[in-house]
């Protein structure tokens, strides 16, 4: 395949990405037990262990809700945004039938969060697309942190399977970049945010999942530029 048909079939299958998690929102689980052979919800569990319950936690872009009623069942305070309102919902019926309860969720953008500053003891996000780089949303994410809180992203995993089926998935990935979450590139990105960043890697039966842990500063802007410093 040249370096053109590459471009156009990864194009393509992007697309293909954003209508499942809009108009294709119902079909979103079937693909991504798919292509994680049974173990979507488990990669997404991975960023559990890093997490902090002394205080309340966002998860950003919370998708059809598998991870968001996880942590409620865990007893974690736990808010969900998301911008699809398709995933809203399924987030609102997932959680309401399987708990008799609300969700407790916001339909908004991680540009431009709508929480008062220091709201987090950790943000929480897994798989997320692109956005998640922008400086628009790291400042966001290390605004309503408060001071030394947590920004836990599950980038990717890496299939460690070798049969046949599972080279298939692996080249997928490939051409969607799927698996190209730079652990260098990270570091460089959130470090120049101001955050400090650690890479972690969870074992599962058949993938290793990729854990970012990013702490914000134990100061706020607000002190650090009254302190002079």
């Amino acid at each position: 395949m040249t370096q053109r048909e590459t471009s156009a079939m990864s194009r393509l299958i992007r697309f293909a990405f954003d209508q499942l998690y809009t108009h294709l929102a119902w079909g979103y689980d079937r693909v991504a037990d798919a292509v994680s052979f049974g173990e979507w919800k488990a990669w997404g569990r991975a960023a559990i262990p890093f997490l902090t319950r002394e205080g309340r936690l966002l998860e950003i872009a919370h998708g059809p809700g598998h991870l968001y009623l996880t942590l409620r069942q865990q007893g974690f305070e736990v808010i969900g945004l998301d911008l699809s309102p398709q995933m809203a919902r399924r987030l609102r019926q997932r959680v309401l039938q399987t708990t008799g309860r609300p969700a407790a969720q916001v339909r908004a953008s991680a540009l431009r969060l709508p929480f008062a500053s220091g709201s987090f003891a950790c943000v929480v996000s897994t798989f997320p697309a692109a956005f998640i780089f922008a400086p628009e949303t790291l400042r966001e994410v290390r605004r309503v942190l408060r001071p030394g809180g947590r920004f836990v992203v599950v980038p990717t995993a890496r299939l460690t399977g070798q049969d046949a089926l599972t080279a298939l998935v692996k080249l997928a990935y490939r051409v969607t970049g799927q698996g190209q979450s730079s652990a260098d590139r990270a570091r460089q990105r959130f470090e120049s945010a101001g955050y400090t960043f650690a890479q972690h890697v969870v074992q599962t039966a058949r993938a290793e999942v990729v854990v970012w842990v990013c702490a914000a500063p134990h100061h706020t802007d607000a002190a650090r530029n009254s302190s002079g410093a």
